[in-house]
């Protein structure tokens, strides 16, 4: 399989961010400050859970939705989607009502895209190779250097 290494930074950043919010919310940071307990605890622990599975999926290099390799690469982003809707439950089912904050949908997405990146850039990759093979007439490429 090949590297993706933008996709890669882009799955560390993210957990990255993840995982200090999850911080932040445990500790009852801004919007947090007035939040129940058990709601902090279920939404950090959520949240945490979200920026391990971005950091596994920024470790093997593979994403969240992978054709081979381990489960978690090739289902992950389903897990990803059910803890994102269990965040917003706990948020839904939460008495707090100066809690403004809702989990960021977009992050659902973020394995597609990559996934769809990597697709797009290994397609100009080998669009490039058939017309530099059509441009030489002997078959063989030029020398650089």
């Amino acid at each position: 399989m090949p590297k993706l290494k933008l996709g890669a930074a882009l799955y560390a950043l993210l957990a990255l961010v993840e995982l200090v919010s999850a911080v932040l919310v445990y500790a009852a940071h801004g919007d947090y400050a007035q939040g129940e307990p058990w709601f902090l605890v279920v939404v950090a622990s959520m949240l945490a859970l979200i920026g391990v599975l971005l950091g596994v999926g920024a470790v093997t290099r593979r994403g969240l939705v992978a054709d081979d390799g381990p489960w978690i690469c090739r289902k992950g982003w389903i897990v990803v989607i059910g803890l994102t809707a269990a965040t917003f439950a706990a948020l839904m089912l939460s008495d707090t009502g100066t809690i403004r904050t809702f989990p960021n949908p977009a992050i659902v997405f973020l394995p597609n895209f990559v996934k769809r990146l990597q697709e797009k850039y290994y397609e100009g990759v080998e669009e490039a190779e058939r017309e530099i093979n059509a441009a030489e007439p002997d078959g063989e490429r030029p020398t650089t250097g």
